[in-house]
């Protein structure tokens, strides 16, 4: 339960801290990408930290998530910075103004916001508990991904140690693997409840990302 909570504040938090840059990135949506954010800040702060410990930038631990992190909110403050800089004032001052902006349009979208942030707590949540009473990792790929999000862990840089080639990385393509290790690490989570959670978090997301989409459409 604990854990649950952990991942989705998390997620929340990281959800609102993208938010400026889906509006700077998303103008013609209705939305300006809000049921977006969780995603977009999740695949960001992912590349970036990818990025960083493949180059040899950041190493795969707690410190290089956070200087990911921090990566991203810079590019946050860039994107409010840009939404405020033709709102012209006495004390002109654009990341404020920007900030203003997009504190706003959630005051006058309320509606919208508060049913985006249900859905995703009520999924995610749904999901959770189907998970915890059904936790078994057996069956099609299951093991090969819990393996996968385990070796994550215990390497230093990327490419990820291989788990059943000693010496060497991991000849596959884990990026998907990289955002739940990712988010095991940053909550101290053990690496099978996070491959657990990591299914609830892609339908919590698929969900808002799916009601999102038709908002948008038919607010076009």
């Amino acid at each position: 339960m604990i854990q649950f909570i952990f991942w989705y504040l998390t997620l929340t938090l990281l959800g609102l801290l993208t938010f400026p840059l889906a509006w700077r990135l998303f103008p013609a949506l209705a939305d300006r990408g809000y049921a977006l954010s969780r995603a977009l800040g999740l695949l960001l702060w992912g590349f970036i930290f990818w990025l960083a410990v493949s180059l040899g930038i950041a190493q795969n631990d707690t410190g290089g998530l956070l200087l990911s992190l921090a990566a991203l909110l810079a590019l946050s403050v860039w994107a409010l910075w840009r939404a405020g800089r033709g709102q012209w004032t006495m004390d002109d001052k654009p990341v404020v103004n920007g900030l203003r902006s997009t504190v706003e349009w959630a005051k006058s979208n309320l509606r919208h916001v508060l049913t985006v942030e249900a859905l995703f707590l009520v999924a995610f949540a749904v999901w959770a508990f189907v998970r915890a009473n059904n936790p078994e990792t057996v069956g099609t790929e299951k093991p090969m991904e819990i393996a996968f999000i385990n070796a994550i862990l215990r390497s230093p840089t990327f490419p990820p140690h291989d788990p059943w080639l000693s010496g060497y990385g991991i000849s596959y393509y884990y990026f998907g693997y990289v955002l739940a290790a990712m988010l095991a690490k940053f909550t101290a989570t053990s690496g099978g409840v996070a491959f657990n959670l990591m299914l609830a978090l892609v339908f919590g997301l698929s969900a808002v990302g799916a009601y999102g989409l038709l908002y948008n459409l038919l607010g076009a």
